[in-house]
């Protein structure tokens, strides 16, 4: 959003955003260099993670190509992407959705930046989707759109919109089921919503302009149309660069975390059986990032070998990036 980006490049002197973080051509801090391995996705050489992971059998670190422009989203209704995520259902398409001030709908977008379809989202609110994520419902698999921007900090709710994935690509409306909740202890920005891939679990990060952003939890099982109170699991700052959180997502087979904010991607390795909120308080793996103007998106690819970034603004790039050795 542009009061967003405003922000964001009055206070950057101040903060410090620019000296450690990743704004250039798409390279990123790491400790070791290598091929991606995957054939035509790869490209040249790539860059491993740095520090290593949060111990206690998490996964390692992954090796990942430097980040390369598969397409744009030419598409005008597509000009203030806010959040990104592949789908199981179709092989090659991303759901994604604007930031404030849209429609509360879905697009359904190739890796070449096409609109192929946009889904009305009934029964849902738009006052300020931050993020969209995919996980287990009782349909199946889910697609959960985060209603938790709030720039101001005068909202006194937010809700989480769930609706089982599409079963065609093509434009249709589907009905959202409610997650609403409130914080503990008051107003909170957020642009950052992931949902374990297994227990379901829904956590929320906090988008903060000094110090750590909270980490919250929405209690299971998940009850939808009650309202629910977020419980807080923690806090977690980015080891460099921009202090905005602006996006993340959880791994299809759950190997680590993905959190992104306007300089960097961060890989946080997740133990198996471990929570969101106990691989964020781990060290996270330097994985690429692209330089983007207002970076806010990231998604896994579905198979998990890799992830891609997107920014606001028209015409913004698909960022690839392709990794191997988790």
């Amino acid at each position: 959003m542009p009061s967003r980006l405003a922000v964001f490049s009055a206070l950057a002197l101040f903060l410090g955003c620019s000296g450690g973080g990743q704004t250039g051509a798409g390279t990123s801090t790491a400790s070791t260099s290598s091929s991606a391995g995957q054939g035509g996705m790869g490209g040249a050489g790539g860059n491993a993670g740095g520090a290593g992971g949060s111990g206690g059998g998490a996964p390692a670190c992954p090796v990942c190509a430097e980040p390369e422009a598969i397409g744009a989203l030419a598409d005008g209704a597509l000009n203030e992407i806010s959040g990104v995520v592949a789908s199981l259902a179709h092989p090659g398409v991303f759901w994604a959705h604007n930031d404030s001030g849209d429609a509360p709908r879905l697009f359904a977008v190739d890796g070449a930046g096409n609109r192929l379809a946009t889904i009305t989202v009934a029964g849902a609110q738009a006052i300020d989707w931050e993020d969209i994520a995919r996980g287990p419902c009782p349909a199946g698999t889910c697609l959960y759109l985060a209603d938790i921007g709030d720039n101001q900090l005068q909202r006194a709710s937010y809700t989480v919109y769930r609706v089982p994935e599409p079963a065609t690509v093509a434009d249709t409306t589907v009905t959202a089921e409610a997650l609403p909740f409130t914080y503990p202890d008051g107003s909170h920005n957020a642009e950052t919503l992931v949902v374990h891939p297994t227990t379901g679990a829904l956590t929320v990060v906090t988008k903060v302009f000094v110090g750590e952003s909270s980490i919250y939890e929405m209690p299971l099982p998940l009850s939808p149309g009650v309202p629910a109170v977020m419980s807080l699991a923690g806090a977690v700052k980015p080891p460099s660069g921009s202090v905005f959180f602006t996006g993340g997502d959880v791994h299809p087979s759950g190997k680590g975390v993905l959190l992104r904010t306007y300089s960097a991607v961060h890989y946080y390795p997740l133990a198996s059986g471990g929570s969101v909120a106990a691989a964020l308080a781990g060290t996270p793996c330097a994985v690429p990032a692209a330089g983007e103007t207002q970076g806010e998106a990231v998604g896994w690819l579905a198979d998990g070998a890799g992830y891609v970034t997107v920014s606001e603004g028209v015409g913004a790039k698909v960022n690839r990036v392709v990794c191997s050795g988790f």
